[in-house]
């Protein structure tokens, strides 16, 4: 699923040192979202500054000076164009005049026409964040809608071959149908999208219009977009056109109203985002859901997944993304693969974070890791503890030559003699037991071999391990509940742990490891790797596989192992050791950051104490453990160091959107998922409470989202306020987005005097357009001052309300 980045032709000359030493995720960032592929590979970052500074030279007329300038301040890292015309700029098409937006990172568009729907869908394709003022004054000059539309999908997505398909729609009309024939294009989804909505208020149809929707010509899955790059995904094109015709059928007979202007636009956003432009994690990761850790193309809609506070909400829309450049971020504990844009929670304070890309993390952020309470509970803790042990010390032949019990296989568990006397062998002899097995003994002097001579079981527990190969952890100790989980550690550790020195297992199969700690950290105990190099024993010429260990990090994790993995072991269980602070810790910054906001520790006299260095010089982190003590952080949470972030390759990404937080764990990580803006009048109920009461339980507990609104979780809603709020309303917007991740407001005249600085250029001048704005007397306060002004350009100042729709 994962191969190598690919080389550029120019590797061999690429200056290694183009990003300083102080940026290590640079490169995967560079790489991931800058540097276009072309004919002989990927651009190098001398060619992006090549091709933007000759981009803007063409676009700005600048001179041969201003140009030389601004190539040689790029090229030393001085000064950059935005992010988005580095990945467009200089480029063809972005030379296209139907292409000109797609410089703009954001965009923020009145709904007034049909015309409006379809811009916003132009710009999300072209990569823009998207608004929508949705406000009466707009949104009441869309006519009322007066044909019903039924629709008939025909033509198979991908059956036109490349060089016959269309580029642009194509309408047919008649007398009572109409036909779109959907071009191969960006301009071509959007004129199909807005053609429907422009025939459900069409005075050619007498009322009843049925519409023909032919997908034959559009690309297929995985196909490359040549111009703007990337590959077509268009999986959930079918879909669109059914649920807006079904939206706009309900409002027959009347004006759409502020939700369902909102609806139609977000079912355009979830075909797009299912696209080419989402943040997205690597095939493979494991998310924490209710039912279990289970990988993230396997997550469905309405899964209920783990958040930062603990509580499980539900995922509200999934997306496939196709093979994408990724890169992994690794941690003492953990890793997972992601796209560079991908945002994760990066520790800010003592008991907050933000979001940061992760191409800009660097070495030393701390990341967050929430401890996964749920699960199924699928088995027996036994089956899961003789599953551990058995991958530990065990072994499955499916050609032995001793058939007994009609068999052909064995299964072997490799134990000493004193330990098959004792509580071990025991409970490996009642398990077998119970299973309905009759297990022989082998007994040679310390050694002894617990078998049982049963095909069946050879082939169940043979698909974990198999000779010279990596085990596997069983899908059903992933999914399941944390007694499940925590005995399936502790008969793996009963077999090849060292609890006396806080080691989980020894093992030469490395990627088995890794695999561990991720099961390890969804309990919440946090280890760290020890990898050591293959060595030759003395006196033999044979190289061994080196044993590598995971440590358990920390007082908090050893007290989970304490509590949880040693009541089902039977060695010598795990102990804390107070002598082992080791690992866990946050960076010494923060405890200066809140020493000097007030904070003081109860347990130690003062918060240096806390980062003094044993020397005296400097500081050092603060111990996560004394931080538990001092009831300074949150305890439900891990901070887990960044070591690298690196390139991994191609793989197959996908994403899902979670109600309310936006965010959810993978492989054992706080990650988010992002959204649009939707702007609605202050007073527009409808669209103040347009998700209320979206998920609703069954009687028999499964959650169910209402299907009509169900894109409506693409975007954020914003009431705008064009009167100032008082403090009541700011305490409930406040309360409501608290509880449930929505409810935030807007104070238009702010955002108006903002975006109008060059004219309200001191104080006091900012202060009397405010004091006009909130008393509706802006536009005269303009006039009076700036008589020269012409009606399209005060038009034009007075509604700049448009929220950044990118959250920055």
């Amino acid at each position: 699923m994962v191969r190598e980045l690919e080389r550029s032709s120019a590797s061999e000359k690429r200056n290694l040192s183009d990003f300083p030493e102080t940026a290590p995720a640079a490169n995967p960032v560079f790489f991931r979202t800058y540097s276009r592929r072309t004919e002989t590979g990927r651009e190098t970052w001398a060619e992006v500054c090549d091709r933007t500074v000759k981009g803007l030279q063409k676009l700005g007329n600048l001179t041969p000076e201003e140009t030389q300038l601004l190539h040689r301040m790029q090229n030393e890292l001085k000064t950059l164009a935005s992010g988005r015309w580095l990945w467009v700029g200089g480029s063809k098409w972005i030379e296209q005049p139907e292409n000109f937006s797609g410089a703009y990172n954001c965009s923020s568009t009145n709904i007034l026409d049909w015309r409006s729907f379809g811009l916003l869908m132009d710009l999300a394709m072209m990569g823009c964040g998207t608004g929508a003022v949705l406000e009466p004054q707009y949104i009441n000059q869309l006519p009322p809608i007066r044909n019903r539309l039924t629709l008939t999908m025909q033509g198979e997505i991908g059956s036109t071959p490349a060089q016959s398909r269309r580029q642009e729609t194509e309408v047919k009309i008649a007398e009572k149908t109409a036909t779109i024939y959907v071009g191969d294009s960006r301009q071509g989804w959007v004129q199909s999208y807005q053609t429907l909505l422009e025939l459900s208020t069409d005075e050619r149809f007498a009322g009843e219009v049925q519409v023909f929707i032919d997908l034959s010509d559009v690309r297929p899955v995985g196909e490359p977009l040549k111009g703007f790059g990337g590959v077509a995904n268009p999986v959930k094109l079918p879909d669109l056109y059914q649920r807006c015709a079904a939206i706009l059928n309900k409002a027959l007979g009347r004006q759409l109203n502020s939700v369902e202007c909102c609806v139609l636009i977000d079912e355009a956003a979830v075909t797009i985002v299912a696209g080419n432009i989402r943040r997205c994690i690597a095939y493979g990761a494991r998310v924490s859901a209710i039912s279990g850790m289970k990988p993230i193309q396997d997550i469905q809609i309405g899964e209920l997944v783990l958040t930062s506070s603990g509580e499980y909400r539900p995922v509200v829309n999934k997306f496939i993304q196709g093979n994408q450049d990724v890169v992994e971020i690794r941690t003492p504990a953990t890793s997972i693969r992601c796209t560079a844009n991908h945002r994760v929670a990066v520790y800010d304070g003592l008991r907050s974070y933000t979001w940061k890309y992760a191409g800009e993390l660097q070495k030393g952020d701390r990341l967050i890791s929430v401890p996964h309470s749920k699960g199924l509970p699928n088995s027996t803790t036994d089956w899961a503890w003789l599953i551990g042990f058995f991958i530990g010390d065990g072994h499955a032949d499916l050609e032995s030559t001793k058939r007994r019990n009609g068999g052909g296989g064995v299964v072997s568990f490799a134990i000493s003699t004193q330990r098959l006397q004792g509580i071990l062998g025991e409970k490996i002899l009642r398990i077998l037991s119970n299973l309905g097995y009759s297990p022989t003994l082998n007994i040679q002097g310390n050694h002894a071999n617990i078998n049982v001579y049963r095909k069946e079981f050879a082939e169940t527990l043979g698909q974990y391990k198999q000779p010279w190969q990596c085990p596997i952890i069983p899908e059903f100790v992933w999914q399941g509940n944390r007694e499940i989980r925590a005995a399936f550690l502790a008969g793996l550790s009963d077999a090849d742990g060292t609890p006396s020195r806080n080691v989980l297992v020894n093992s030469n199969k490395l990627e088995f490891l890794l695999e561990v700690q991720k099961l390890a950290l969804s309990l919440g105990i946090a280890t760290t790797f020890q990898e050591r190099k293959p060595r030759v024993l003395k006196g033999r010429d044979k190289v061994y596989d080196a044993c590598h260990a995971i440590h358990i990090q920390g007082l908090q994790s050893q007290a989970v192992a304490v509590g949880l993995v040693n009541q089902f072991a039977v060695r010598d269980g795990f102990t804390i050791r107070q002598g082992k602070k080791n690992g866990l810790s946050l960076p010494y910054q923060l405890i200066q950051q809140a020493s000097a906001a007030g904070w003081k520790p109860f347990v130690k006299s003062h918060a240096s104490r806390l980062i003094a260095h044993p020397t005296g010089r400097g500081h050092r982190d603060a111990n996560w453990d004394a931080l538990m003590a001092e009831d300074a952080v949150n305890p439900h949470w891990l901070p887990l160091e960044v070591l690298f972030v690196a390139p991994a390759g191609e793989a197959e990404t996908f994403d899902i959107e979670v109600e309310g937080d936006h965010e959810f764990i993978a492989d054992g990580l706080l990650v988010h998922n992002s959204a649009g803006m939707r702007q609605f009048s202050f007073d527009d109920e409808l669209g103040a409470n347009a998700k209320n009461n979206l998920w609703q339980q069954d009687e028999s507990g499964n959650w169910r989202i209402d299907p009509e609104r169900d894109a409506l979780r693409m975007a954020n809603h914003t009431r705008v306020f064009h009167t100032k709020p008082t403090l009541e309303e700011c305490i409930d917007a406040v309360r409501k987005q608290y509880y449930s991740g929505e409810g935030a407001i807007q104070w238009a005249g702010e955002a108006v005097a903002r975006s109008n600085v060059d004219l309200l250029s001191t104080p006091s001048l900012r202060s009397e357009f405010l004091k006009a704005y909130d008393e509706g007397k802006a536009k005269e306060w303009l006039q009076e001052r700036h008589p020269n002004m012409t009606a399209g350009e005060l038009e034009h100042r007075l509604v700049r309300v448009g929220l950044n729709p990118c959250g920055k």
